[in-house]
């Protein structure tokens, strides 16, 4: 008889752990709903998710892989809020489940995801990352579906006399490529798990793949009884992930997420958590698995701690404008070589004006966000997506620390300005600098003209936001190495500071 020292009840883990999974899953919803960025709310929950804890800090990867030799892929089962989003898919249905064969295309899809990390591509890796597609499809997807229900009902009760229960939320504008690719993407998935349980688990996730290098033979597992075992097959129908043999009574720990759902559908108890010997483990190839698990974690650590190669450089010309990235980035190169495009900092930014960019980062940064001015402007009062973002791509910043960092530079062509073009007074641009770096000079009979002073400029695109010409006078161009404005002293200290969204009389 195998001495199997057993856990809780079957039946209370199993609780505990759908507990523990649902509360991160709605968690991580509220937190790209409504709580990314804010000072309260947000958690750390992002932070404890699996690539961006790998980008943000350089034992992140190792840590994982510990865990992973210890509890298998427990960070699966409970950490993880697309494994829930899919198990409860499958749940739904309940449909009878069967030992599938283990997919090979999971480890080309982690040595590709880390050859392209390792160049300098984080697309595979943003596309594959359980936290950031879980990030888009809740930003893209239940985001704006959850904006237009609270505005449709606040406009209810304001009809009925009802005040200050529900306040309008200012909706951003949805770009089209980015709400159809996520909305195909989820489609898919639901789809697939609806019939198969986890299948991105399974077959596609590197995380999960990641993870199961070390799960072989995990020290706390699910394992047969073979005393107790009847060979009913219950626990095999009810595997999300495929990877349970009633007639082999093997349990594969490297695809095993820890759900427990064998253990609590088993009626004689042949199922239990336990510690279990190293004998015990499916340990075919281990000697191999091991050691691309150590290169998988040795790649990851390295690339979260390779020193930035970012040349300052600026546009070479007018045309040609580097997009600015978000404040606390510190340079192009940091920005694209940690950002997941988990959109936290989207959702966080009250303005709306950090969006995805298809193609402005290049193709080492496809969907890689951008500030947009024509919609709006960063904010003098605000350092929200600083906050928001989990994986060192924007690193947090103090609020008067913010206020110093030059993102981008003011460019000011005269010949479309309207003060020159109409001989009508203007001036919004310099109006709506919160630094005063545009100033308006003396330029014929009364009037006066832009003039801008870089070295006090900050690019929050409040100027560009302003001008009312089209094509715009003034316009920032993005730095691809962040930089600090000189020292304000009198003139820069009474400079306006409007709202985020405030109409301009023109």
């Amino acid at each position: 008889h195998r001495d199997l020292h057993s856990f809780p009840t079957r039946r209370s883990s199993d609780l505990l752990r759908s507990l523990i999974s649902l509360a991160v899953l709605v968690l991580m919803t509220l937190f790209f709903l409504s709580f990314a960025g804010e000072k309260e709310g947000g958690g750390g929950l992002p932070w404890l998710q699996a690539v961006p804890s790998a980008l943000r800090w350089w034992a992140g990867a190792l840590l994982l892989a510990a865990s992973a030799l210890l509890a298998g892929r427990a960070y699966c089962s409970v950490l993880c809020p697309l494994g829930t989003f899919q198990e409860l898919l499958w749940s739904a249905r309940k449909p009878p489940a069967s030992y599938r064969k283990p997919s090979r295309v999971r480890y080309w899809t982690l040595g590709g995801v880390l050859a392209a990390a390792a160049a300098g591509f984080m697309f595979p890796a943003a596309f594959f990352d359980p936290y950031a597609a879980f990030g888009r499809g809740v930003t893209h997807l239940v985001r704006p579906l959850a904006i237009a229900g609270n505005n449709a009902a606040a406009t209810f009760l304001e009809g009925r006399g009802v005040y200050g229960v529900l306040h309008r939320i200012a909706g951003t504008q949805l770009l089209p490529w980015m709400l159809w690719g996520s909305a195909f993407f989820f489609a898919l998935l639901a789809l697939w798990s609806f019939f198969k349980g986890r299948p991105f688990c399974d077959a596609l996730c590197p995380v999960g793949t990641f993870l199961g290098l070390f799960s072989l033979s995990p020290v706390i597992g699910i394992r047969f009884d073979k005393e107790r075992c009847a060979g009913c097959g219950c626990c095999e129908s009810v595997c999300p992930e495929g990877c349970l043999s009633a007639t082999e009574q093997r349990v594969d720990s490297d695809r095993c997420v820890l759900c427990l759902r064998c253990t609590e559908a088993c009626p004689v108890e042949g199922l239990r958590v336990g510690r279990i010997s190293p004998e015990e483990g499916y340990v075919r190839r281990g000697a191999l698995r091991y050691a691309f698990g150590a290169l998988a974690a040795f790649v990851s650590a390295w690339g979260a701690q390779r020193p930035d190669r970012t040349i300052p450089a600026s546009a070479a010309s007018w045309e040609e404008r580097l997009p600015v990235s978000p404040p606390g980035s510190r340079t192009h190169g940091n920005f694209s070589e940690k950002c997941v495009v988990c959109t936290a900092c989207v959702a966080a930014c009250p303005a709306g004006i950090i969006r995805p960019s298809l193609s402005a980062w290049g193709l080492q940064g496809i969907f890689q966000p951008e500030l947009d001015f024509s919609k709006g402007y960063c904010q003098f009062e605000c350092a929200a997506c600083s906050a928001a973002c989990p994986t060192g791509a924007i690193l947090p910043l103090r609020l008067e620390e913010k206020q110093k960092i030059s993102i981008g530079k003011a460019r000011f062509l005269p010949r479309n300005c309207i003060v020159r073009k109409y001989g009508q007074a203007c001036g919004a641009c310099s109006e709506h600098c919160p630094t005063q770096a545009v100033r308006m000079v003396p330029f014929r009979r009364n009037l006066t003209i832009p003039e801008v002073d870089t070295s006090l400029c900050l690019g929050c695109g409040a100027c560009e936001y302003a001008c009312p010409e089209t094509p715009k006078a003034i316009t920032v161009s993005g730095i691809s190495v962040h930089g600090r404005i000189r020292e304000l002293v009198q003139e820069g200290a009474d400079a306006p500071v409007v709202a985020p969204l405030e109409e301009f009389p023109f």
